[in-house]
């Protein structure tokens, strides 16, 4: 094999080598999902989480627990409603919201694939652990401080600084 130039890079692409990672755990989920022979997209998984654990989520609601945008959530919403995953509603008390549910066959679907997603969950919790520390762990903490200054903050606060 040849040898890994983001290893040379370090941290500096911290970013490209979390896109390769997300992008081979996606294609991954794509696979097990075809193994299994449900016929879901991997980027559908969080909605239908939320949706299965909180029952009924508006669509900023939505944006809000799983940090995505809300036009990602109208998206999502639009394919799960064409293969009659999800129901949307209006909101009864401000009509400007939209509620979204599982359909009944939504929900089948979700209770389907459980023991799918706790063989996933078994198996990346056995990835993260591998290397004798919890990268999941680390992973939150990097994305808290993250939360508190940002990558730009932080380099902007270095632009002036000779070292």
């Amino acid at each position: 094999m040849t040898e890994d130039f983001l290893d040379e890079l370090a941290e500096l692409a911290l970013g490209s080598r979390l896109k390769r990672l997300a992008e081979r755990m996606l294609a991954d989920a794509s696979a097990i999902y075809a193994a299994y022979g449900a016929d879901l997209q991997p980027r559908w998984f969080t909605l239908l989480a939320l949706l299965y654990h909180k029952g009924e989520v508006s669509v900023v609601e939505a944006a809000e627990y799983l940090g995505l945008s809300q036009p990602a959530i109208s998206q999502f919403c639009t394919q799960l409603s064409a293969r009659k995953l999800v129901r949307q509603t209006p909101c009864k008390k401000d009509s400007r919201r939209r509620l979204i549910t599982l359909t009944q066959q939504g929900r089948s679907q979700v209770e389907a694939i459980q023991p799918m997603w706790q063989a996933v969950r078994e198996a990346a919790r056995e990835l993260c652990e591998q290397g004798g520390n919890d990268f999941y762990q680390s992973l939150r903490q990097c994305e808290q401080a993250f939360g508190q200054k940002s990558l730009y903050q932080r380099t902007m606060e270095r632009k002036d600084d000779p070292q």
